[in-house]
């Protein structure tokens, strides 16, 4: 899993509060914390009304004298994008292109030809936004790699965003079916289709305005694994984080036998009972409860619907409510279920 870290984004009030009070040693200190992490990329985003590119240029220099780790550029306006990658040291990430007019594309992919180093996140939209289907956001895909061909850039430098919407706000009557089957659909055909291809997603992004959000953020990144993804712009500093991408790999690395053995134990309501085989790295307490995790949002994602929130274990069962969500079984939708249950207190703790 690439991880592109997201913190040193200016729209976060606290970001911002740094970057306009010109706090150097602050901000150089939450870069050193996300690289430490590990961070594969170091996404900045000035969020300013005015002066975007002084101010995204003085933050580069401020990560790049603290770190060597590649920087992530991001920016709604290519032109700031286009000026401010002079200033970076080392190749790194454009975030972001789309087929938007807006966006320009064909500028960043002709600066991307000449500087061979560098790669590009391309998102799936187009001047008449986010497209309500899998099949137009493909469309949108097979537009974005005829050009990247023509400029000669090859698929390994390109990060596709298939555009991950909020939970909350997620439209049960899609063609493609509730929840993020859109966004299931569309990874794993481009996925089947260009190997080459990177697949990331803002993960923060599905939990907007959701309680108790690193439920849906850790179930959301066990699906998407579980789809293709292989990159993830998310908050390197959550604690629970590395040990469920960590366990979630594991998981789908093992014999087809095996995973299909843990399903059906997750299936019954007797994975605790049963347990897991013996895996390297996950002895301790805290590594076998992220396989708990992993395991049973992956079970659910296979097609285990009859999997019951525990009462007593509140971090499966806040997994559990997330899976229901975002696989789209909820009766109601919307993640009504998943916020009653929040309010009456079925889950909540320390993943």
């Amino acid at each position: 899993m690439i991880i592109i870290g997201e913190n040193l984004n200016g729209s976060i009030p606290f970001v911002a509060r740094a970057i306009a009070g010109k706090d150097e040693d602050w901000i150089r200190a939450l870069v050193k914390k996300q690289a430490d992490a590990g961070a594969d990329f170091i996404d900045i985003c000035a969020y300013v009304e005015s002066g975007e590119t002084e101010t995204m240029e003085w933050m580069i220099g401020l990560a790049e004298s603290v770190t060597e780790i590649p920087i992530s550029i991001d920016s709604p306006d290519t032109e700031v994008l286009a000026k401010a990658y002079r200033q970076v040291k080392r190749p790194g990430l454009f975030n972001s292109v789309s087929m938007e007019k807006k966006k320009r594309i064909d500028q960043i992919f002709c600066i991307m030809r000449e500087n061979p180093g560098w790669k590009v996140i391309a998102m799936l939209c187009d001047d008449s936004g986010i497209p309500r289907s899998a099949a137009k956001r493909l469309k949108i895909f097979d537009a974005i790699m005829e050009k990247a061909a023509f400029y000669g850039i090859t698929p390994d430098r390109i990060y596709i965003d298939p555009i991950i919407e909020a939970a909350a706000l997620m439209d049960p009557e899609m063609e493609d079916g509730p929840g993020i089957a859109v966004n299931k659909k569309v990874i794993e055909t481009i996925r089947r289709r260009c190997p080459a291809v990177h697949i990331t997603s803002a993960v923060s992004n599905i939990s907007h305005s959701l309680p108790a959000r690193r439920y849906m953020n850790y179930s959301f990144i066990v699906l998407a694994l579980s789809y293709g993804l292989d990159s993830a712009i998310l908050d390197p500093l959550d604690p629970g984080m590395p040990g469920i991408i960590k366990a979630s790999e594991v998981l789908l690395g093992l014999p087809g036998a095996v995973l299909e053995q843990l399903s059906d134990a997750v299936k019954e309501n007797c994975l605790q009972k049963s347990g897991f085989p013996k895996l390297k790295g996950f002895e301790e307490e805290e590594g076998r409860k992220a396989l708990e995790l992993a395991m049973t949002v992956l079970a659910m994602g296979a097609g285990a619907e009859n999997v019951k929130p525990p009462l007593k274990n509140r971090d499966l069962a806040g997994m559990v409510y997330a899976a229901r969500a975002l696989l789209g079984w909820e009766e109601e939708g919307c993640c009504l279920e998943y916020i009653e249950a929040y309010r009456e207190g079925l889950f909540g703790g320390s993943v």
